[in-house]
């Protein structure tokens, strides 16, 4: 799955029987006891036959912090349905990195969804390095896949890399398939057998698709 952001992204040299697009569709910002939305406003360009996921990504206000109240709540979960119609294959991904006081938060937006979404309709969150290692929060949540974001890992980058070099795991889940990775971040140590999402700096081309692609051979 490659991972198309905000900007005008050009996937149509992708092979759709092997490679699908998680794009973002929309950002939710959280400000004060608003929800504020923005639609994805950039094109994005897909062979007919592609599989997309949409992806919906939460942000925190810093200046105007959120109240987190059950009315704010119930904004999102309804922000976030709404994407299931515009998925080709039945799943959404959230990409959230909450912080630890807003993670109560972000576990009932969970159990909202998944009370509210079909059952057929798979549930895939983002997740932070850490929290697939001894931070592992996720536990128990109704969700499908998380999927560890081995890019951009700032501070805890040096702890991941170490537990992936002497011949650790990563796995946020029990039957964790999935990993994170960016074109530009390319890692020595990467298990093996998993679904890869694939982020770059830049905007996707035909080029860039080829490249990432014969990248990736290189990684599995």
């Amino acid at each position: 799955m490659l991972w198309a952001w905000e900007r005008h992204e050009d996937v149509r040299a992708i092979d759709p029987r092997q490679v699908g697009v998680a794009y973002l569709a929309k950002t939710l910002f959280l400000r004060q006891s608003n929800v504020v939305t923005r639609p994805r406003l950039q094109p994005l360009q897909v062979p007919l036959a592609a599989v997309l996921m949409p992806v919906v990504r939460i942000e925190s206000d810093r200046l105007s912090p959120p109240t987190l109240d059950p009315g704010q709540r119930t904004r999102v979960v309804e922000e976030i349905v709404v994407l299931g119609r515009a998925a080709t294959i039945p799943a959404l991904q959230i990409d959230f990195d909450a912080k630890v006081s807003e993670r109560a938060f972000y576990r009932e937006v969970l159990h909202d969804l998944r009370r509210t979404l079909p059952d057929t309709t798979r549930i895939s969150i983002t997740a932070l390095a850490s929290w697939c290692l001894a931070d592992n929060w996720l536990a128990g949540l109704p969700i499908d896949e998380a999927v560890p974001m081995l890019f951009r890992m700032g501070a805890d980058r040096h702890r991941v890399l170490r537990h992936l070099q002497t011949g650790g795991d990563v796995r946020c889940l029990p039957t964790q398939q999935s990993l994170g990775m960016a074109v530009d971040e390319p890692l020595s140590q990467v298990p093996s057998g998993r679904r890869l999402y694939v982020f770059s700096p830049r905007a996707w081309s035909p080029a860039s698709v080829y490249s990432a692609l014969e990248e990736i051979k290189r990684w599995q």
